[in-house]
């Protein structure tokens, strides 16, 4: 992928796609995405961890339609980067650094800001017995304890899967499909298209494990399997995207045709569910989700060229806001409820508190190297400083 000139036909080298901007600014979106997904949860039709008073059934197609994408998406990215840092890295250096880019913080949410969500919420909307209410929530069996951390966890999985497969077939490090492959570039649409139905399929075959009960609750709510089997495909996809640099470049040129089918894909989805057969949607999914990410990273691409300010600080806030969104949206929405406003003000207004706050949040993490290492899973480095 090619950024910031989707037109250039000049062949660059893997050396010489050391950064890449375009695809850290759309994970960062993604993440951020997560903000009126979540947002959308408190004022839909159903139950949620907080809710408002008045809902509309509008917010219902706005998650769905937020969801379709957005982890396909993200998932795509991180295998893309996965395989990117294998190219670089023997599996001695890269499973540590990546364990302690993730653990730290999924603890940290896990045991620290998730409790701690559900607590203030009791005692907020004036439960008469918080501890008690509290203890059940934490221990009740049907519940997954990572919440919406539960993304870290399946990227762990991922992150020591493929490890592993690399340090058993030394050979990946560096497999890949070199050279310009014009047949594979001229069948891109078809190609592309033909993905996202395998990519349906496989979440066709996750959902029937569940629906035949092969998963169990502990393995759906505390291993979060149906996740990882859903996502899988998308991080493999990702990984085999960065080692066909003819397919990877093509993947950045921002296509109408799979932005249209995709569109047309997620509208069907989203307005007109009832009218596909159930074993079709995941197909549906697939295309939608695929084109959909193809359209969002190749109109990106197009507008960035090399490192800017704002990229930079969206990608480094965005982990510790994704981190921080949901306590915010959860502990602001019974205040925000009581506000005399519409309902489309009130999302709107939760949504832009749980940005500013969470990413206030950020700003004050970041003066702490501890507290950046907890919740971010940075580590700063140390300057070497020589005698006079």
């Amino acid at each position: 992928m090619t950024p910031g000139n989707g037109t250039s036909g000049t062949f660059r080298a893997p050396e010489e796609r050391a950064r890449r901007h375009d695809l850290d600014a759309l994970r960062a979106v993604f993440l951020l995405f997560g903000i009126p997904y979540h947002a959308a949860l408190t004022v839909r039709p159903g139950p949620w961890i907080a809710n408002m008073h008045e809902r509309s059934r509008d917010f219902i197609q706005l998650a769905d339609y937020l969801h379709l994408f957005r982890m396909p998406g993200f998932y795509m990215i991180a295998g893309y980067f996965a395989a990117m840092l294998l190219q670089r890295r023997p599996v001695a250096s890269y499973l540590p650094s990546r364990l302690h880019r993730l653990v730290p913080p999924f603890l940290a949410g896990t045991l620290l800001l998730v409790p701690a969500m559900h607590f203030l919420l009791l005692v907020e909307t004036g439960h008469p017995q918080p501890l008690v209410r509290w203890w059940e929530i934490m221990t009740w069996a049907e519940r997954n304890p990572f919440e919406h951390l539960w993304f870290v966890q399946v990227l762990l999985y991922y992150t020591a899967g493929l490890a592993g497969l690399v340090w058993l077939f030394p050979g990946l490090a560096h497999a890949g499909i070199e050279g310009e492959r014009p047949g594979l570039v001229r069948w891109f649409v078809p190609l592309t298209l033909a993905t996202g139905i395998v990519l349906g399929l496989c979440g066709l075959g996750a959902l029937q494990l569940e629906r035949y009960r092969y998963l169990d609750n502990f393995a759906i709510n505390f291993l979060s399997a149906r996740y990882a089997l859903d996502y899988l495909p998308w991080f493999a996809l990702g990984a085999i995207l960065q080692r066909i640099p003819a397919l990877d470049r093509r993947f950045a040129r921002f296509s109408w045709m799979l932005f249209l089918v995709g569109l047309a894909a997620s509208i069907a989805l989203v307005f007109a569910a009832r009218s596909i057969p159930l074993v079709w949607r995941p197909v549906f999914t697939g295309v939608a989700a695929i084109c959909l990410t193809q359209a969002s990273l190749g109109a990106l691409a197009y507008f960035i060229d090399g490192e800017r300010r704002w990229v930079k600080a969206l990608v480094s806030a965005s982990f510790v806001i994704y981190l921080f969104h949901e306590p915010l949206i959860v502990l602001a929405t019974p205040w925000i409820d009581l506000a005399p406003l519409p309902i489309w003000p009130k999302f709107i207004l939760l949504c832009l508190t749980a940005f500013l706050g969470s990413y206030g949040i950020w700003k004050l993490i970041r003066l702490s190297p501890a507290l950046r290492y907890l919740f971010n899973g940075e580590r700063v480095k140390r300057r070497i400083e020589y005698g006079p």
